[in-house]
């Protein structure tokens, strides 16, 4: 049996399921980022990269 095809409530909907969807994964990456410092390293390596001495960023503190 060929299914019909979906009408643009069902497209709707569907479209809504995955957002959820993509949003709640972005959740549990960004909670893993932070539990594990891998957040935290790649701003502190992307900040030695701009600055590598550490001068202007001892200037903020």
């Amino acid at each position: 049996m060929i299914p019909m095809e979906p009408g643009p409530e069902d497209l709707a909907r569907i479209v809504s399921d995955r957002r959820a969807e993509m949003e709640r994964a972005r959740a549990i990456a960004n909670y893993a980022h932070s539990r594990t410092g891998l957040l935290t390293r790649y701003i502190r390596n992307l900040a030695d990269r701009v600055d590598p001495t550490g001068r202007q960023r001892r200037e903020l503190r």
